[in-house]
C-alpha cells in the first residue's frame, strides 16, 4: 500500500497523459476532417462566385433588353400617332368609286364591312366586286396603293364569266378586298418588364439543388 502511495503522482501522469493523448487524437481527427472539407468549400464557393457572376451579367443583359424594348415602343407610339383619327366611309369609298369608273369598270358594287382591333390600331375592311379585265383589276389596284392615304389590297379573287364573250379583252368577275387604318388612343404598348422579371424569379425557383451527401455514421 505505501509503495502504492509513494507512486501515485505517477498513476496521476499517466492518467492525465492518457486523456491528452485522447484529447489530442479528436482534435486532430477534428483537423483532419476540415482539412479534407476545404477542397469541397472552395469549389462550393468558387461555384458560388459564378454564379453571382452570372446573375450580375443576367440582370445586365435585362437593363440592357429593357432599353431597346423601350426604343421599340417608342417608335410603335410614333407610328401609331401618324394614323389618321378616324376612318371616313365616304371620302374611301367616292376614292375607290372614282378609279374603278375611270378604269371603266363594270358591275361595280362597294361595301363597307367590319373594323377590326389590332392592338395599337383598327382596320376597317372594304369590298369591291366588279367585272373588268385582268389588267384593269391590276390597273386599279396600282391606283389604289399609289394613293396618299394608308390603303392596302389584303385578298383579290377572280373568276370566269358565264356568259359568252367576243372580243380580244375578255371580262372577269373580281373581288377585291382594301383596309383603311387609325390609331386606337387607347391602346398602350406593352412594355413587358414584368414577365422578363418574372420569368427570371421562376427559373430561379425551379433550380434543382444538389442533395448534400450523408456522411456514414461512425
Amino acid at each position: 500500500m505505501e509503495k502504492i502511495v509513494s507512486n501515485i503522482h505517477w498513476l496521476i501522469f499517466l492518467l492525465t497523459a492518457f486523456q491528452c493523448f485522447t484529447v489530442y487524437e479528436e482534435q486532430n481527427e477534428k483537423l483532419v476532417n476540415l482539412q479534407n472539407s476545404i477542397p469541397a468549400i472552395q469549389g462550393q464557393l468558387a461555384k458560388e462566385k459564378r454564379e453571382f457572376k452570372q446573375i450580375k451579367s443576367y440582370f445586365k443583359d435585362i437593363e440592357e433588353a429593357k432599353k431597346n424594348i423601350e426604343l421599340v415602343a417608342i417608335e410603335v407610339e410614333k407610328l401609331q400617332k401618324k394614323l389618321p383619327s378616324q376612318v371616313d366611309d365616304t371620302v374611301n369609298l367616292s376614292l375607290f368609286r372614282q378609279v374603278s369608273e375611270k378604269l371603266n369598270m363594270k358591275s361595280v358594287n362597294l361595301q363597307p364591312s367590319i373594323e377590326n382591333n389590332r392592338g395599337f390600331y383598327f382596320a376597317k375592311e372594304y369590298v369591291l366586286k366588279a367585272q373588268a379585265t385582268y389588267l384593269q383589276f391590276l390597273r386599279f389596284m396600282e391606283d389604289v396603293g399609289n394613293n396618299e392615304k394608308l390603303i392596302n389590297i389584303t385578298e383579290v379573287k377572280f373568276g370566269k364569266l358565264q356568259k359568252k364573250q367576243r372580243g380580244r379583252f375578255q371580262l372577269i368577275d373580281g373581288e377585291v378586298k382594301i383596309e383603311a387604318y387609325r390609331y386606337n388612343p387607347s391602346h398602350k404598348v406593352d412594355r413587358g418588364f414584368s414577365n422578363i422579371e418574372a420569368e427570371f424569379e421562376n427559373k430561379k425557383k425551379k433550380k434543382p439543388r444538389k442533395k448534400r451527401k450523408k456522411r456514414p455514421k461512425k
